[in-house]
């Protein structure tokens, strides 16, 4: 086959050129439909990927909110995108319409990074018969091993005493405490999980701390909104790998904890922890193609606790000493309360809530006023629906945030 001519390749560049604008136009439609949310004009192809910064969108969005109001839109490469800010349009949308705007945007880079065409884990699980069956086994198994119960409270009591010891170790000397929230976090959720704690400094929980962070600075980067917006790209071969090494790094060490989990399974002796319960699903579900239980979700559903559930927690309790910090007075109640209902010869209890009301406020306080996921979860709509006067078409990726410092996210 001989070689294309300049002139060929010009007209083929020309064609490739028309084919992609004529695409584009085909995507602005819906911009061009009555009640559409109004958003910054979008580029040809590119979208607004180049308008908004994708990897921190809040300064942008906040700009864009005071420019169109409190429903605005967005085009990332050929993907529509409405951003809800405020609590009315938020509530509105994710609460009173959630029926209609409970479903996910499917994550292609899932499928290319090897989870399996059936993994979707809890968080992205589309919302269907899966992730319904998924969200149940959850929420019941971890009530089974000690969610709200002594058992897990000896848990959290026994992680509080380690993390305090390792706070004192620092000697009175500035540190930063993020990391040891972050692993006692993940110590907890290893003992409903896994049934197994990790001390402080063994490798596997520092490695585990250091790929998480790389997994969610991957999810957030603009490479991370290219490529769901053009899922073709991860056709190419070994691009997804390259692209996102911490995910495919966190994904091994699950791979390395479920095995040896499975290795250390006695199935004549009832679940130890959330994977055994998993992997006796499995079992029942073999031959059922409909079942989502089965190993690839395994590793997901895994993950989603662990990623998810340190992120939040450990946030929140980083929020909690940063307002202990700027508010002093209210520390010193606290501890004033703590010591004349636990004192120090005992660990607190979940029974002593109710003697603690000062303490519990301030805990709700924490939790209303810090700001843990400022965008939340990407929602996709399955109807047609309209938010705060605006039409929203069905399929629509949606994201929802406050505007205010009190952020809470769906």
């Amino acid at each position: 086959m001989g070689l294309l001519s300049g002139d060929m390749l010009g007209a083929l560049a020309v064609a490739l050129l028309i084919f992609s604008l004529l695409l584009d136009l085909m995507h602005r439609r819906s911009r061009w439909a009555a009640r559409y949310p109004p958003g910054p004009t979008p580029l040809p192809v590119l979208g607004n990927l180049l308008q908004v910064d994708f990897e921190d969108p809040r300064p942008s969005f906040s700009q864009l909110q005071r420019r169109f109001g409190n429903v605005f839109s967005l085009q990332q490469v050929w993907t529509p995108v409405v951003v809800l800010n405020g609590l009315a349009a938020v509530r509105e949308a994710l609460v009173y319409r959630s029926q209609d705007t409970s479903d996910r945007p499917p994550p292609a880079v899932y499928e290319h990074l090897g989870y399996g065409p059936r993994a979707e884990g809890v968080i992205l699980a589309r919302y269907g018969n899966a992730w319904r069956e998924q969200r149940r086994f959850s929420l019941s198994t971890l009530r089974n091993f000690g969610l709200g119960k002594k058992s897990l409270e000896q848990w959290v009591t026994e992680e509080a005493s380690c993390l305090c010891a390792a706070f004192a170790d620092q000697a009175g000397r500035p540190f930063n405490p993020k990391d040891l929230l972050n692993k006692a976090v993940s110590n907890v959720i290893a003992s409903l999980t896994f049934g197994c704690r990790f001390e402080y400094k063994d490798p596997r929980i520092v490695k585990l701390l250091d790929v998480m962070e790389d997994m969610l600075k991957e999810e957030s980067s603009l490479v991370r909104q290219v490529v769901e917006a053009v899922p073709a790209l991860l056709r190419i071969p070994g691009l997804a790998a390259k692209i996102f090494p911490g995910q495919k790094a966190f994904m091994a060490l699950i791979d390395e904890l479920i095995a040896e989990q499975k290795m250390t399974r006695d199935p004549t002796q009832p679940p130890r922890d959330l994977t055994d319960a998993f992997l006796d699903k499995v079992k029942e579900a073999k031959g059922n193609p409909e079942s989502s239980f089965n190993d690839a979700n395994l590793r997901l559903v895994v993950a989603d606790l662990f990623s998810a559930g340190m992120i939040t927690t450990s946030t929140t309790l980083a929020w909690a000493l940063l307002l202990m910090i700027l508010h002093p007075d209210v520390q010193r109640h606290v501890q004033k309360e703590i010591d004349e209902v636990i004192g120090q010869v005992r660990r607190p209890e979940m029974g002593d809530q109710a003697l603690m009301p000062f303490t519990m406020a301030v805990v709700h306080e924490v939790q209303r006023f810090a700001d843990i996921i400022p965008l939340g979860v990407p929602h996709m709509t399955s109807r047609d629906i309209e938010v705060q006067g605006f039409h929203i078409p069905k399929t629509f990726a949606t994201r929802g945030r406050h505007s205010s410092p009190t952020c809470r996210q769906c």
